[in-house]
């Protein structure tokens, strides 16, 4: 409960401090007639993708993905507020299902960054976890901050806290390079991706891209592919990305179900949870809980 407390109070403080530093209040001081909408209208996205995830010491998983993305103003409430829905489903080591939901809400200034609550779910057949949490991004010229931060919570899972943290550089419009730091069921991963919005006339709203990470608990894994984007007036990706869509997280959120292990000995139900028979974390933990070790994990 004490690890609970100590990481809710974290993504509530993060969500106040850069409150404070994007506005007094959440009342933009711009002039109205001069203020620009926290989503310039009915946006879509759709990706495909493909990768891998490591899925334990003994070997990689490929994953493939269709993605689907919605970001809308928020009706008959404030155009400064804004909702995206993003959904994914696709093929795991071949034989299993993937899938995932994530649903922001969120306060943006375009010209400044934006602030909100997120949510998301992941389910690699047969686990599943989800996390909720702060979602902020910074904008400055060129440069843009993304960060995550919340709780991880799940049946399989460890209540935790973990993050997404990305510092992107536009170096042209259509073009983001991003270095950045995730937390995760498994432990921490270093980051770097890209981004590049084709420009050529028959192939308007299309753009290519990709991730690569690793960290502890001997992880590596990425993924890249095709994005189509349509339905506002955004016509560079740096304008895309800060007045019609926010970071999609998926499938990143799939990492930490990706290495499970069955317990000798279940762990007691908690207020969060029933009693777990299977954990999805690091190596060191799921042989720490299991007189087997290491072929305990799926």
């Amino acid at each position: 409960m004490k690890k609970i407390i100590v990481s809710v109070l974290a993504s509530v403080g993060l969500f106040a401090g850069v409150q404070s530093s994007l506005s007094a209040d959440l009342l933009n001081p711009t002039p109205v007639a001069q203020q620009q909408p926290a989503v310039d209208g009915i946006n879509f996205e759709l990706s495909i993708l493909g990768g891998s995830i490591q899925r334990n010491v003994l070997g990689s998983a490929s994953n493939a993905m269709f993605t689907a993305s919605v970001a809308t103003p928020i009706p008959y409430f404030s155009e400064n507020f804004g909702a995206q829905v993003d959904l994914g489903a696709g093929i795991y080591d071949g034989d299993f299902t993937s899938a995932a939901g994530a649903l922001h809400l969120f306060w943006r200034d375009p010209s400044r960054g934006a602030i909100g609550i997120y949510g998301d779910w992941g389910y690699v057949d047969p686990e599943h976890a989800g996390r909720v949490g702060a979602e902020v991004s910074i904008y400055d010229g060129q440069w843009s901050l993304d960060v995550f931060a919340g709780m991880q919570f799940g049946q399989h899972v460890f209540t935790e806290f973990v993050d997404e943290v990305d510092l992107s550089y536009y170096a042209t419009d259509n073009t983001r390079v991003s270095i950045g730091h995730r937390l995760t069921s498994r432990g921490h991963v270093g980051n770097f991706s890209f981004e590049h919005l084709i420009d050529n006339g028959s192939m308007e709203g299309w753009s290519i891209f990709g991730e690569i990470e690793g960290g502890e608990d001997d992880y590596v894994g990425g993924f890249g592919g095709l994005r189509y984007a349509f339905g506002s007036g955004a016509s560079t990706l740096i304008d895309r990305d800060r007045q019609s869509s926010l970071p999609v997280r998926i499938p990143r959120n799939l990492v930490s179900v990706s290495q499970c292990g069955r317990l000798d000995t279940p762990r007691p139900a908690t207020s969060l949870r029933s009693v777990m028979t299977t954990l999805c974390a690091s190596e060191d933990e799921i042989n720490g809980l299991s007189t087997d070790g290491i072929s305990k994990i799926q």
